[in-house]
C-alpha cells in the first residue's frame, strides 16, 4: 500500500519577518548598535523583553482583576504587562531613594545567583 501524499501548508515558504529594505545600512551589527544607543544619555531603552517570574496566585488574580477594571480608564495602564511594569518602576525608584541615595544601582557583574539566599 502506497503512502498518501504529504499535505503542504498554505503558508509554506512564507516568512513572518519582513525582508530588509535595500536602503538600510546594515554594516554595523545589531548588538553594537544597541550598545551605542544604550550608552548615549539622551536615549532611553523602551524595548520590552519577555521574562518569567513566580508570583503568588492571589497577586496574579488581583493583577488581572485590576487590569480588566482599568482597561477602559484613560491614562491607566493598558494591560497586565503595563500594570506590572509601572508598579515595578515605581518600586525600583523607591528602592533607589531608600538604599542608593536616588542613584541608579550598579550594573550586574554576571548572572544572578540561583536558589535560596544564603544567610
Amino acid at each position: 500500500m502506497a503512502r498518501p501524499e504529504r499535505m503542504k501548508s498554505a503558508l509554506a515558504g512564507q516568512s513572518p519577518v519582513n525582508p530588509p529594505h535595500p536602503g538600510n545600512d546594515t554594516s554595523q551589527p545589531v548588538a553594537e548598535t544597541l550598545l551605542v544607543q544604550k550608552n548615549s544619555e539622551s536615549t532611553v531603552d523602551h524595548s520590552k523583553c519577555k521574562r518569567s517570574y513566580y508570583l503568588y496566585t492571589a497577586t496574579v488574580d488581583d493583577l488581572l482583576n485590576a487590569a480588566e477594571a482599568l482597561s477602559a480608564t484613560p491614562g491607566a495602564p493598558r494591560g497586565p504587562s503595563d500594570l506590572v511594569n509601572a508598579a515595578v518602576e515605581e518600586y525600583l525608584e523607591s528602592l533607589r531613594l531608600r538604599f542608593n541615595d536616588g542613584k541608579p544601582f550598579p550594573k550586574r557583574t554576571g548572572p544572578l545567583a540561583r536558589g535560596p539566599r544564603i544567610r
